[in-house]
């Protein structure tokens, strides 16, 4: 079964491990825009999000894996005159904005969300938006609240991260939850527990693999563990990328 893995930072892997990841069935991923230092010039994150939008959607088809741009400023990635940024944004050919969100909720973040936001839904452009470790059920209520502020489109924001503790909230609102298999986030139990209390609708997989330790085949482990449990593949096939697909319209 092939696999969409919304949310990795294909940056922080070598062709190599691409090509490892495709050869396991994800042969689909989102790459999203996320510096590791922060960032000290505007220029620095617009050229980040120029480098997503070409080089690395050119390094995953040499491996072998379809690899969709997406920009947009992380909470802990706010450059100085991050306006200049988000001016730079609609001008940039990407499949949504994300990562971006809320890490601890303050003024600035905030603000930056909101513009980001707002530009989003002046273009029509799905969104991917990061919830924190500390405090997630706290921000992500933040999040929502932020989003109906804005009035934004239900079918447009994946609240990614979710847990167990978020995503009854997650559904209430409308939007889709992203489910994060990884180490310290969910486990395939994890996954395999909120499908089978909420279905398979409004949901996507992902890693979030990139520049730290991780297990780059995570979706695909999840994936093979719902059809051992005997889910029809018709609903694994949901979670695994027929649900990315339509939200991303790739």
């Amino acid at each position: 079964m092939n696999v969409f893995d919304t949310h990795i930072h294909s940056e922080g892997r070598s062709v190599e491990d691409l090509e490892r990841m495709a050869n396991e069935g994800i042969r689909k991923a989102i790459t999203c825009a996320f510096y590791p230092i922060e960032p000290k010039f505007p220029e620095t994150l617009i050229d980040h999000f120029r480098k997503l939008a070409t080089f690395e959607v050119e390094r995953g088809r040499s491996a072998g894996m379809e690899i969709y741009p997406a920009i947009g400023i992380h909470p802990r990635c706010i450059p100085p005159k991050y306006e200049k940024v988000i001016e730079s944004m609609g001008e940039i050919d990407c499949v949504a904005f994300g990562e971006i969100g809320l890490e601890t909720a303050n003024d600035l973040e905030l603000d930056v969300l909101r513009t980001q936001l707002r530009l989003a839904k002046e273009l029509d452009k799905p969104c991917i938006i990061h919830t924190p470790r500390r405090n997630k059920v706290e921000v992500t209520k933040k999040t929502i609240e932020i989003l109906k502020d804005v009035g934004f489109p239900e079918d447009l924001a994946i609240i990614d991260h979710a847990t167990g503790e978020t995503v009854e909230m997650i559904l209430n609102s409308g939007y889709h939850a992203g489910l994060t298999v990884q180490i310290g986030k969910l486990s395939v139990e994890d996954v395999y527990a909120i499908v089978s209390e909420h279905g398979f609708e409004r949901f996507v997989l992902n890693s979030d693999t990139g520049f730290d330790r991780a297990d780059m085949f995570a979706t695909a482990k999840a994936v093979r563990f719902l059809e051992e449990k005997g889910f029809e593949k018709a609903e694994v096939e949901k979670l695994a990328e027929k649900n990315a697909v339509k939200f991303f319209k790739v």
